[in-house]
């Protein structure tokens, strides 16, 4: 007789998304069904971009208790909750929930247990205005950021440090470039790509020639995964990274290329940078628009990041073009009648 052998079932990593409903999250989940990984998700609100069979915990990321109950038993977080200026919250709110939001979720990371927190940070918010001649930006080029958001990204960046430094528990912070693909609402986006859908004058600080770079939501999904799954002797200190696309685009070549995609007829008209900016101050302050003015100082410098540590220490680089991730970006909001809202 053959003697019997028990089969051991294999025990799966799960994963907790912190803020798994945005752009960004939606996306990921979708990446983790596909592929068969086990997840839950913690957000304010429910996605309706995602199938109802996911687990989606409805909490506050201040709300530590609730927070450590949809926190337990998981193996890896990725906090990729957040405040854009665009929301129009107070810079206390922002700070709250960025700054005091992001020390929630490393506490209740520890008392849970969990293995690491991978931190999605914004490359263009905490870095600023750079000098053109630090381009493509390395990620020990020091940090300047120009509004309330990219300071609270910065703090929440120093925590995360701090705790990789004085505890066990592993962080990953990962610097994103502009990110695209759908389900994307982000104001300064959507509101260009609405004024092309209906070709209407398109006005840019500067004059054009700014470069700049964005990248595949895709990417974005397997660079988290990537970071998720990498041995911690491998990550070791440098836990830091530049995350974008390959390609570095003038900001009248990325203008050119929506326009060619979407059918516009659009003109471009430049106007200097002060101009650009009072025009965008008083339409924030008549609430005629979502975008900060605080943007418009970013696009209009060279802002374009180095990538090589990422290559080299995750293993991972970008595979989608813009050309892709702009195709895929208008689709979704062409389908959602977006130019209509």
């Amino acid at each position: 007789m053959f003697a019997s052998v028990k089969r051991v079932k294999e025990v799966k990593t799960v994963y907790l998304l912190v803020g798994g409903s945005g752009f960004i999250g939606t996306n990921f989940a979708k990446f983790l069904i596909e592929n068969d990984y086990d997840f839950k998700i913690y957000d304010k609100n429910k996605s309706k971009f995602l199938p109802k069979c996911v687990n989606i915990v409805v909490g506050d990321i201040r709300d530590k208790k609730r927070l450590s109950k949809a926190m337990k038993g998981c193996d890896v977080v990725f906090h990729l909750a957040t405040m854009p200026p665009s929301v129009r919250l107070s810079q206390y709110e922002i700070h709250d929930i960025d700054v005091n939001g992001t020390q929630n979720v490393l506490e209740t990371a520890q008392e849970n247990k969990v293995k690491k927190v991978i931190f999605t940070s914004s490359a263009s918010h905490v870095y600023g205005l750079v000098e053109k001649r630090l381009c493509p930006i390395r990620e020990e080029c020091p940090l300047h950021p120009i509004n309330e958001y990219g300071e609270s990204k910065v703090l929440a960046e120093v925590l995360c440090k701090q705790t990789s430094e004085t505890t066990s528990l592993q962080t990953i912070i990962l610097r994103l470039s502009m990110s695209l693909g759908p389900y994307n609402f982000d104001p300064i986006l959507v509101e260009n790509l609405v004024s092309l859908f209906k070709n209407k004058r398109i006005v840019l600080p500067g004059d054009g020639t700014s470069k700049n770079q964005s990248i595949h939501v895709k990417d974005v999904s397997m660079v988290l995964l990537a970071c998720a799954e990498l041995s911690d002797i491998l990550l070791s200190n440098q836990g830091i990274f530049n995350i974008s696309g390959k390609e570095v685009l003038t900001m009248d070549e990325w203008i050119a290329l929506v326009k060619h995609l979407s059918g516009s007829s659009s003109k471009v008209m430049h106007l200097p940078l002060f101009m650009a900016k009072g025009m965008v101050r008083m339409a924030w302050w008549l609430r005629r628009t979502n975008v900060h003015p605080s943007y418009l100082s970013l696009i209009a410098q060279d802002q374009y990041f180095d990538i090589g540590k990422a290559k080299h220490v995750l293993g991972w680089e970008p595979k989608y073009t813009v050309t892709e991730a702009l195709e895929e970006t208008i689709a979704f909001l062409k389908e959602r009648h977006i130019w209509l809202k």
